[in-house]
């Protein structure tokens, strides 16, 4: 499996070098993005990240980005079982101890994307490029451990779940395709995503819109895991959609942010099917307030926030505060579930956030908030208060011209 994983990632990149060395082409890498675990060094440190490498000095349109590349990410995140593995039901109160008491798990993973995006027209808001394309082939491939820090996320599911313990090579356990077998994963799809970029970016500013969209495939002839561990056979397309607008800013003689205020609108769409739905193709761009979603075919979240900027110091940065309210429905079947389920489920939350952000990069945050409307089944999201239980900490990448590759 090692050894398989090795060669798809070593022609891949021939794939990339050869032309670059034939028309003696230089190359350019950057960082794309940072992720942390939250029991990893209390989550302060990353826990996986994600590298670009492109061919330099192509423009197949004048004026325009052009990028041919590669990115790949590597890292330890963490990931919670949300259905049966075995009936694909929700897992709720009502469920098993044995599966109730062993949610969480960790996963080891690679994956890669290698393709080409181009920009077209100009956006004089954004100083970038209005629309950019781009079409990749993506990997992933994975390996599901047991909770590495046992802190807060606890159990043993994969060997205290008699369906993963006695799972065996090549037969699907139908709520939970990505942890089949020996829950080693290698899936490949083909990827179409594009970025409408209108925004003006700024510490304390943010003001304008923003549209992403997203088609994956990934069909089952592309997973090649199957015969000693996870399945894969989905197609999904998403779409993001960001507006904000600035009421008020007010800057120092320097230039810098004495304090602003402004409101963002974000809808997030999601609509997902298949026949073996693996965890990592559920992930959204927005988090969600104290909730997972549930993994039906449609889903559609929007968040409404009133932003507060506080006094800009040591270059960028920078105290923000938000009120937010987010609304998020699920609807349609219920993927991976033996049985059909069709259901809807509405939940609303509201809240505040209160986050330093230093050097346009790290995020030092706490939240509170109130989950004041949950129709679903499991009861963890009944409504009530929530807070942080403690200071969070996320990473983030200074915006710049060109593709995107970490979405």
């Amino acid at each position: 499996m090692r050894r398989g994983l090795r060669k798809t990632i070593t022609i891949l990149a021939l794939l990339l070098i050869l032309p670059a060395a034939v028309f003696s082409l230089s190359f350019t890498t950057r960082l794309t993005g940072i992720t942390t675990h939250p029991e990893f060094w209390l989550g302060m440190f990353p826990s996986s990240v994600r590298c670009f490498m492109g061919i330099n000095e192509l423009e197949l349109i004048p004026g325009r980005v052009t990028e041919a590349g590669m990115e790949i990410a590597t890292g330890t995140i963490a990931r919670t079982i949300s259905q049966d593995p075995v009936t694909g039901a929700i897992i709720n109160d009502s469920s098993a101890d044995e599966l109730k008491n062993n949610r969480y798990y960790d996963v080891t993973y690679a994956a890669w994307k290698i393709g080409l995006a181009q920009g077209l027209g100009w956006s004089s808001i954004s100083d970038y490029d209005l629309l950019t394309l781009r079409f990749t082939l993506d990997g992933q491939w994975e390996v599901a451990l047991d909770p590495l820090m046992q802190m807060t996320r606890t159990g043993y599911p994969f060997r205290n779940i008699a369906a993963y313990s006695g799972a065996t090579a090549g037969q699907v356990l139908p709520g939970t395709p990505d942890l089949s077998g020996n829950r080693t994963l290698l899936s490949t799809s083909f990827d179409l995503y594009g970025k409408i970029s209108d925004q003006f970016f700024k510490v304390g500013i943010l003001d304008g819109l923003s549209m992403e969209f997203k088609l994956v495939w990934a069909p089952s002839f592309m997973t090649f895991s199957k015969g000693y561990g996870g399945f894969a056979d989905y197609w999904k397309i998403w779409t993001y959609t960001e507006y904000s607008k600035m009421i008020h800013t007010k800057t120092l003689p320097d230039g810098t942010n004495k304090w602003s205020l402004g409101v963002s609108d974000t809808f997030e769409m999601r609509i997902l099917g298949g026949k073996q739905v693996p965890e990592y193709a559920k992930t959204l761009k927005s988090p969600t307030w104290w909730y997972e979603p549930e993994n039906m075919t449609f889903l559609a979240k929007n968040t409404l926030r009133l932003n507060y900027y506080g006094r800009q110091f040591f270059g960028n940065c920078i105290p923000y505060i938000y009120l937010f309210l987010d609304m998020n429905y699920s609807g349609g079947r219920l993927n991976n579930s033996v049985a059909e389920y069709v259901a809807s489920v509405w939940e609303g939350s509201v809240g505040l956030h209160i986050e330093l952000q230093m050097f346009g990069t790290l995020h030092i945050y706490y939240e509170i908030g109130r989950l004041f409307m949950y129709t679903g089944e499991d009861l963890a999201y009944k409504p009530g208060m929530r807070a942080s239980q403690s200071l969070r900490i996320t990473f983030s990448l200074p915006y710049r011209e060109g593709a995107d590759w970490s979405k």
